[in-house]
């Protein structure tokens, strides 16, 4: 009976054991966080990591601190973030690009995409639009690819750089459209756009939100955008999809992750609140020309890990696979 009363006593022990473990960190969070930013103040994604922040922070009741730790397309935060305790105290928001994209094209890298963090949330998608001048001659997505069919390398395209969102987007629509058009990279999307508007580049992917204010003033004619369905913010855009490109899709996203090993009472609890900061800023996201995803974790690893892949086979056929 002794024996059977002690072996009784050690179940119970070994599930209060398990139980305490599943619930661990009940007290979480007891201080302040910090959000990592990986590009300058002021930036688009500056601006929704401090809405989702602020959120957070109203949400938990503790202050969410963020920290601009720019560079380097995003690799000094992502090496910043990996080297911190997983405790939730420390979190990021990245990108497909810094995620996806840097993996398909270096060689070397810091981090590793998906040993070094723990995913959090895609919170949100950010279209791309296929943007010509106004005054342009390509006055349809057709008449453009026609015109790069019977003249190959005769049109020339700009991004913010080799690697960008721009320009595996551009190279995409190459791919799928089988046409032969010049990539110009700049340093950054300013100086690509100002190429643009005078004349010195034919086209260029302009996140949705911009491309519809440079509509509006009449800067800009959008031939089509390269997300799945089309958007709020630019409803008689039509996809690449409808315009004969099937399959394509350009759509970068933004979204939050932390150091790999966190406790998974702790990612639920961010996660959670996450998504109620999305859901609460839903609207303004849309009229900036987000489209909100507010995606599990699990979502977001399956995400990374088919990008990779996808970014990874088409920078092969571009030529830009494992640069150093």
């Amino acid at each position: 009976m002794r024996l059977k009363k002690l072996a009784n006593m050690l179940v119970v022990a070994v599930a209060a054991v398990v139980t305490t473990s599943v619930h661990a960190k009940p007290d979480f969070p007891n201080g302040p966080m910090k959000l990592i930013v990986p590009y300058a103040a002021g930036a688009s994604t500056d601006t929704l990591a401090r809405m989702v922040g602020q959120a957070v922070a109203e949400d938990l009741k503790q202050s969410v601190i963020v920290e601009n730790h720019a560079g380097a397309g995003g690799t000094i935060a992502a090496d910043y973030v990996k080297r911190q305790k997983p405790d939730g105290y420390t979190w990021m928001l990245t990108t497909d690009g810094i995620l996806s994209v840097n993996p398909s094209i270096y060689k070397k890298l810091n981090y590793d995409s998906l040993k070094d963090f723990t995913p959090l949330s895609v919170a949100v998608a950010a279209p791309l639009v296929l943007a010509v001048r106004a005054d342009s001659p390509y006055t349809s997505m057709q008449a453009l690819i026609d015109f790069a069919k019977a003249n190959p390398q005769k049109l020339s395209y700009g991004s913010a750089g080799v690697g960008s969102s721009q320009h595996m987007a551009g190279e995409l629509m190459k791919e799928m459209a089988k046409v032969d058009i010049t990539h110009v990279p700049y340093r950054g999307g300013a100086p690509a756009m100002a190429d643009l508007l005078g004349g010195h580049i034919d086209m260029m992917f302009v996140q949705s939100a911009s491309a519809k204010d440079l509509a509006d003033q009449g800067k800009l004619r959008l031939l089509g955008i390269g997300s799945p369905k089309r958007v709020a913010a630019l409803p008689d855009v039509a996809t690449f999809d409808e315009l004969g490109l099937k399959g394509y899709d350009s759509d970068t996203w933004y979204g939050f992750n932390m150091p790999a090993g966190a406790d998974e009472a702790v990612v639920k609890k961010l996660n959670d609140s996450i998504t109620k900061a999305l859901q609460k800023n839903r609207k303004t996201l849309e009229q900036q020309g987000f489209t909100v995803v507010a995606s599990t974790p699990e979502e977001m690893r399956i995400s990374t890990e088919n990008n990779i892949t996808k970014w990874r086979d088409l920078a092969k056929k571009a030529g830009i696979y494992q640069m150093q």
